[in-house]
């Protein structure tokens, strides 16, 4: 992951002048890259919507759900087993990770987009890559070390706040992981809040506590956040 140790190679990297060719397709190619990822952090995002909504309005699946929650057996193998499996999948996967491994990306690539076009940035790179070692980022497994690409040249405040994002989504921290494990469980108190068929008074229960643990979620996630980054400069 980026550290301080790479300052002096990032500086090199800044100083080696792109080709005549490189300053004309630079834009064209880092707004490719930025659609790119902003498509996948809009799929991230739809995945974690959708899959509520899918929850609460297939019918198949709704009345699987109504079979299962019938059943004290039923109920208590959701509990025991779905739930906190799907707490891990939905709150730091999909909710902390997915989101957040990606719009970093497509920020830095829409800021090189204007920086290229900027006459004080003509004489020098606009980023570069470094690696991780392999199974310390999120992510599928490699077999080797995984490149971290679109890093800054020329550091800035906005890019440092961004790089924070960058590097916590790309790398697992325990705290943070902890921490987002209530948001993973709201995915599920949030399903019986919606499910159709269901008493009010249990809708409003549910969706109540969805809220309390989305605020849980954040508290835990700020104090994570300041415990390996420090407060906001």
């Amino acid at each position: 992951m980026p550290d301080a140790d790479q300052g002096e190679a990032r500086g090199v990297r800044a100083r080696v002048a792109p080709t005549p060719t490189g300053l004309a397709l630079r834009p064209i190619g880092y707004a490719l890259i930025g659609l790119v990822w902003l498509v996948i952090w809009a799929v991230a995002l739809a995945i974690l919507a959708g899959s509520v909504a899918y929850a609460v309005t297939d019918q198949e699946l709704v009345e699987g759900l109504r079979d299962r929650f019938s059943s004290p057996g039923g109920v208590i193998a959701m509990v025991v087993v779905v739930v906190p499996l799907l707490a891990l999948v939905m709150g730091p996967g999909a909710a902390w990770h997915l989101p957040t491994a990606s719009w970093p990306l497509a920020v830095l690539s829409f800021t090189y987009v204007v920086r290229s076009l900027r006459p004080s940035y003509a004489r020098e790179r606009l980023s570069f890559t470094s690696t991780a070692p392999r199974g310390s980022t999120f992510g599928p497994p490699t077999t080797g070390d995984v490149a971290m690409s679109l890093q800054p040249c020329r550091p800035s405040r906005f890019t440092d706040a961004v790089m924070r994002f960058y590097v916590a989504g790309w790398s697992l921290d325990g705290r943070m992981f902890v921490a987002t494990i209530p948001l993973g469980v709201a995915w599920s108190t949030l399903v019986v809040g919606l499910f159709p068929g269901l008493p009010a008074a249990v809708h409003g229960f549910f969706l109540v506590l969805t809220g309390l643990l989305v605020l849980t979620s954040v508290a835990l996630g700020l104090r994570a956040w300041r415990g390996r980054f420090g407060r906001a400069r």
